[in-house]
């Protein structure tokens, strides 16, 4: 068999599927094959069907969201024929954050003291204020990168936040949204992660335009099933992980476990950063990728369905959505309870069911316990909110990323402390004939389906400028461009952190409305935590 192609994709995630699909789109003559190490398409996406009340109905338990803040994906379902629907929010939440008492509200602003709630406010604008400063394509640049990259979010949090009720909602979000702790994250990294999602609430919220908004019909995994069928079960190898890659100044070798061997002028990887650290290179790698990817490990969740005949807890007047940070875990020997969010996971079909999620040092944790144990807190934790009914499932199934082969965790990588410099040198730079797609290589919406197809579209435009470059507009050039060198690769970056100082000019006008904002918030929130450390509602665990 000839094995020669114009482009091998490894990795049949969504972000892949899509460099493929883009590519032959482009140029149909174009000959693509997609290597997958798993048996199945789809990547970070599975569903699945489960027992309902209708008999069997489909789920996520993978990725599931989207939303209008996420232009990519959504032009993608639209072009695909795949329908969407919203996230019910509808009713009561509650919340156990940094304590054992269940409290619930109705509002998007959680049940905290009012001391809380204003440190958790000013922390927030702080955040999208310094995320807003950034350059999503060279973070470096900001004056503060190289302190804010040897920072912790839990140093920087130590040091900003006041009170143990904000300090635990962080730490909830924070587990939630890359499945780690906050003291395992760069600072910089996290702010960047923010600026390439437009906000902080953006990230956090199910409202309209945020990224939990809208559920797909049908279940996520079916955009990568039909990217597939655009591209062809001859362009398509399951199964099979690629191993060793060697490369020329005029073609790239392919092996996959099985002894499969294929040519091409160029390779696209879609895959996260540590699965690329199981492949052979030769010529190695460069150096500050490398580096980087020991910088980027994966997060740890699990994400947990539950299925009802009703849906009881909208019959009660809640949401279903709960936030926690751990309460007092019902096994001994655990520090936290396992679950630390959950939604209504109801599908289009009015089957009703609950979502979820163990992540961070909570999933490490009960990752150790048995199953059938892990079941029972889930529940048992589940019942304290929403009723006795929580014990009663039509079905239960938890899913364990940091056991997928090939995906090595969820829901995303993350840049630890002291991480930042080779990765914003690196991270979408092509290595000769070598291109880097996955969400973690997007500038907009990294960690999501969005960031996924965005990656996939922007390395085929890489591709196609090389190979067919007459086959693409002027558009298709600009994103096939976009960071493959310049301002965030290479010098670019580090003459860029040299020349921080250089660059902390401010208009005198911004400079006045500035200081006399804070000033005002201050004057404020001085104002309030004296009354509330006289009326015992706050207390110092350390000094400013």
């Amino acid at each position: 068999m000839n094995n020669n192609y114009d482009v091998i994709v490894v990795g049949a995630g969504i972000s892949g599927l899509t460099a493929a699909y883009n590519i032959k789109k482009k140029d149909p003559n174009a000959k693509v094959v997609v290597l997958e190490g798993k048996d199945r398409v789809g990547g970070r996406t599975q569903t699945v069907p489960l027992k309902s009340s209708t008999g069997t109905d489909l789920w996520d338990i993978g990725g599931q969201w989207v939303g209008r803040c996420q232009p990519h994906i959504l032009n993608l379902l639209k072009e695909l024929g795949i329908d969407t629907y919203p996230q019910y929010i509808k009713g009561t939440k509650h919340q156990q954050l940094g304590e054992t008492k269940i409290r619930s509200y109705t509002s998007n602003i959680p049940k905290l003291s009012i001391c809380a709630l204003l440190d958790l406010q000013w922390l927030m604008f702080k955040l999208d204020r310094y995320a807003n400063q950034l350059s999503v394509e060279d973070p470096l640049s900001h004056p503060c990168a190289e302190e804010w990259d040897a920072l912790s979010l839990a140093a920087y949090l130590e040091r900003t936040l006041y009170t143990q009720g904000a300090r635990d909602a962080n730490n909830a979000a924070t587990r939630s949204i890359l499945g780690c702790e906050t003291s395992q994250v760069s600072f910089l990294y996290y702010l960047l992660y923010v600026k390439m999602a437009g906000g902080i609430t953006n990230l956090v919220e199910a409202t309209e335009y945020r990224a939990q908004e809208w559920k797909i019909v049908g279940g996520a995994q079916q955009i990568s099933e039909k990217l597939a069928g655009h591209i062809g079960s001859e362009g398509l190898r399951k199964g099979d992980p690629v191993v060793d890659i060697k490369q020329t100044d005029t073609a790239v070798a392919v092996t996959t476990a099985s002894g499969w061997k294929g040519t091409a002028s160029f390779v696209i990887l879609a895959l996260p950063p540590k699965g690329i650290e199981h492949i052979q290179f030769n010529p190695k790698l460069s150096a500050d990728r490398v580096d980087f990817m020991k910088h980027m490990p994966m997060g740890t969740m699990v994400k947990v369905i539950i299925t009802y005949e009703k849906a009881f807890w909208r019959a009660k007047g809640f949401s279903g959505e709960i936030v926690s940070d751990g309460g007092e875990a019902t096994l001994p020997g655990c520090i936290y309870n396992p679950i630390c969010i959950t939604y209504d996971a109801t599908t289009h079909n009015g089957s009703p069911a609950l979502v979820g999620f163990m992540a961070g040092e909570p999933a490490v944790e009960w990752a150790k316990q048995p199953e059938e144990l892990r079941k029972k807190s889930v529940l048992t934790q589940l019942s304290a909110f929403l009723g006795e009914e929580v014990l009663k499932p039509l079905a239960y199934i938890e899913k364990d990323w940091n056991l997928e082969p090939y995906s090595w965790g969820a829901p995303v990588s993350y840049v630890a402390p002291g991480g930042m410099l080779n990765f914003t040198k690196a991270i979408r730079r092509p290595e000769g004939r070598i291109h880097f797609a996955g969400t973690e290589t997007a500038t907009a919406w990294s960690g999501y389906m969005s960031g996924a197809v965005q990656a996939g579209e922007r390395t085929a435009a890489e591709v196609l400028s090389r190979l067919r470059p007459a086959e693409l507009s002027k558009g298709d050039q600009q994103e096939g461009t976009l960071c493959s060198g310049g301002s965030c690769c290479g010098e670019g970056g580090v003459r860029a952190m040299k020349l921080r100082r250089a660059r902390r000019g401010k208009t005198t006008l911004s400079v006045v409305l500035s200081y006399g904002l804070g000033l005002g918030l201050v004057t404020a929130a001085v104002l309030v935590v004296e009354r509330c450390v006289r009326n015992g509602e706050i207390g110092w665990s350390y000094t400013k």
